[in-house]
């Protein structure tokens, strides 16, 4: 099927000179997506990103999506540390080694300093309450109120005498006013409306209660959504009210490190959806015959206020779909075809450092320039909201960034067009991270570009197997962000084609071969500490030992695949108690240290947790270091601020000196107190 140029039906805040085109397709334009991308290509290209708004039949007929994210896992999402001014900044992601539920991420999306501020109430507002509040209890009431409080009275007089409302002891400290009223002995507490508590859950700590759960994150039982997913006030976000946001996004961009989960490979598509189904697009990757996580097999992304991407453009200048299936809504910066040359070279020089040591330095994803930083730099930045139920959709050179609003989710994926192929054969790929994505073009030269979509109807079918991954997978062992799409070095193998390893759950072929005839990885069977190698000819080793590993071993749950299959290696530090596959650990680049005892002439596999070891330890302090040193350059002593401290709210103040230790500065108030706020609680007055 093939359409002529379909024209936008708007332009996104085009009152206020918006350049963004919004297409609001029927059904028939919108059931071949591949049909339907030519056929707007142009203007796509010259924005940069499309905003795409499905007809209602379409977004009628999606299935509930409730059951699957109850077995959803937010795992390993990243710490956003933005340090930065005057609208250049520079991002740094911490990854935190915990999963979430979907509750407990929408639990943590709550808190103050995870959702976005609430505009209906201003300062002014919440003064005048207080002061309401606390008005002299003598002064008259009105006369309606008056009137009813005498009608009271004499119902209470005609009534007689009546003993204290029993509520009135649990107002009271001491025991000698409970003894007073209804002599109640002061050991029986009294619980008008609710059962008193019971004892273990008042000696839980923060700890415990934080144990339980990330043991209910670990597990794979589902857990019931007790929250609306549609629940964040769709009404509220009118485009005056996301520019409002916008403003204090901007304010306050370096202050309360948002988290992301970002990355994570999955669906949240059914099979039943046929069309624009982002888990089965109809696109020229299908081709590629790998599976390539994030570029033809899509990734979930679990956003929070501030959650940000930075300046970027896709790997290899592909195409990607972005679909919001629930929750607040994405802020998108874009820039326009024509200026992304000039927007490169304003970006290497406001960068030069991280220009001189990458080319393709953009390709991080960890630059962040404000609009108002590149309009003076005479580069036009042109803005558009995606709400939930919406496409985003970027092009190739087309640079873009920006932020969510709220608790959300998003499904990403790239995908290409025919006109793609050229562009593909000239891209770049970043040299400097070993997980960049590349492609062999020569795939490719057979295809003939006129034919191509009338090859792709049964390419598509044939490849979906391999381009699905399955939603378990996203939601049990969700990707962390160090193995985020994986090169296509090699093509992917079944579980036919490949002898399992005894001792874990890798999938890379084994190499040697126990005394019984199965097979494991030489790695495992040298970290574990039961068994040993022993050559029985000139060619061949032989793993023995297996008989001695004890049960208990055999029962350890891996922390990096969550799995209890096979044997587990334990944390060399001290009584750590961690376990993992000598292969995971490998694979998720932890420290391993091989050496040779000396007194039983056997190898040893010193092997560290993520949470001691030394490398990652000295990252975290140098980052520690560098966030410390530009804290101290933003809060300059004397710097205007407006401060918090704990039961408090944000009030104005002066930076008088630093306390790098406590990560902390101290701050004198307008009421000429000084208070040692922490760095986090802090926030700039512009």
């Amino acid at each position: 099927m093939t359409l002529k140029t379909i024209q936008p039906s708007e332009y996104y805040d085009q009152d206020y000179d918006g350049r963004i085109p919004v297409f609001r397709p029927t059904m028939a334009e919108f059931e071949d997506f591949y049909a339907f991308m030519e056929a707007i290509d142009s203007y796509g290209k010259e924005a940069g990103i499309v905003k795409v708004i499905p007809p209602k039949e379409w977004t009628l007929k999606l299935p509930s999506i409730n059951k699957q994210l109850e077995q959803v896992r937010v795992r390993n999402p990243i710490i956003q540390h933005i340090i930065g001014c005057q609208g250049i900044y520079q991002q740094t992601n911490v990854e935190k080694r915990r999963p979430y539920t979907l509750a407990q991420w929408h639990a943590l999306c709550q808190q103050t300093d995870h959702k976005p501020p609430d505009l209906t109430t201003t300062r002014t507002s919440q003064s005048v309450s207080r002061k309401r509040r606390r008005s002299n209890p003598s002064q008259p009431l009105p006369d309606q109120q008056q009137q009813q409080q005498q009608e009271r009275q004499q119902q209470n007089q005609q009534k007689g005498p009546s003993r204290p409302p029993p509520s009135a002891n649990t107002r009271s400290r001491s025991s000698r006013s409970i003894r007073t009223v209804n002599s109640i002995p002061p050991a029986n507490n009294i619980y008008l409306h609710t059962p008193p508590p019971s004892p273990d859950i008042l000696k839980r700590t923060k700890r415990e209660i934080q144990a339980d759960e990330i043991a209910q994150a670990q597990s794979n039982d589902p857990v019931p959504l007790m929250f609306d997913l549609h629940g964040h006030n769709e009404h509220l976000y009118t485009s005056d009210y996301c520019k409002e946001l916008e403003r204090i996004y901007w304010r306050n961009l370096t202050f309360t490190q948002p988290m992301y989960g970002a990355d994570m490979s999955g669906t949240l598509f059914s099979d039943s959806v046929k069309s624009w189904n982002v888990n089965h697009l109809d696109n020229i990757l299908n081709q590629v015959g790998v599976t390539l996580p994030g570029v033809n097999t899509p990734y979930l992304y679990f956003g929070m206020w501030k959650s940000t991407f930075p300046w970027h453009v896709e790997d290899l200048d592909l195409y990607s779909i972005n679909y919001l299936h629930f929750g607040a809504p994405k802020q998108w910066y874009a820039i326009p075809g024509s200026y992304n040359k000039k927007f490169e070279s304003v970006m290497q020089t406001t960068f030069f450092q991280q220009s001189k040591a990458c080319s393709e330095f953009l390709r991080h994803k960890t630059q962040i320039a404000s609009p108002h930083f590149l309009a003076n730099s005479g580069i036009p930045v042109h803005r558009c909201v995606q709400h939930e139920g919406e496409f985003m959709i970027t092009f190739p050179f087309g640079y873009h960034s920006g932020y969510n609003l709220g608790f959300n989710c998003a499904e990403s994926v790239n995908f290409a067009l025919s006109s793609w192929l050229d562009i593909g054969r000239q891209a770049k790929s970043c040299k400097c991270i070993s997980d960049s994505v590349t492609i062999d073009m020569t795939i490719f030269n057979a295809m003939d570009s006129s034919t191509h979509h009338e090859q792709q109807q049964d390419d598509h079918r044939s490849n979906r197997l391999s381009a699905t991954l399955p939603l378990d997978t996203t939601t049990v062992n969700g990707t962390s962000k160090k193995r985020r799409k994986a090169t296509n070095a090699l093509p992917t193998q079944s579980m036919e084609d490949i002898t399992s390893c005894v001792f874990c759950t890798s999938h890379y072929p084994t190499d040697t071969e126990l005394d019984d005839g199965r097979m494991v990885h030489r790695l495992c069977a040298e970290s574990i500490p039961e068994t040993y190698l022993e050559q029985v000819n000139d060619e061949k080793w032989v793993v023995r030992g297996i008989t001695s590993i004890p049960p208990a071993r055999w029962k350890l749950s891996c922390l990096f695949c969550r799995k209890t299959k096979g044997a587990c290696m334990q944390c060399c530090y001290g009584k750590c108690c961690r376990s993992f596959h000598a292969s995971c650990a490998k694979e998720a680049g932890a420290t391993m240290e091989r050496t040779l005892d000396q007194d039983q002439d056997t190898l040893v596999y010193d092997v560290y947790c993520p949470q001691h070891d030394p490398k990652l330890q000295e990252k975290k302090k140098l980052e520690k270091q560098e966030y410390a040193k530009k804290m101290v350059q933003v809060l300059s002593p004397g710097k205007s601020v407006y401060a918090k401290w704990t039961g408090s709210e944000m009030y104005k103040g002066v930076v008088e000196e630093h306390l790098i230790q406590r990560s902390s500065s101290r701050v004198r108030f307008e009421d000429g107190i000084s208070r040692i706020v922490t760095w986090k609680n802090i926030r700039l007055d512009s």
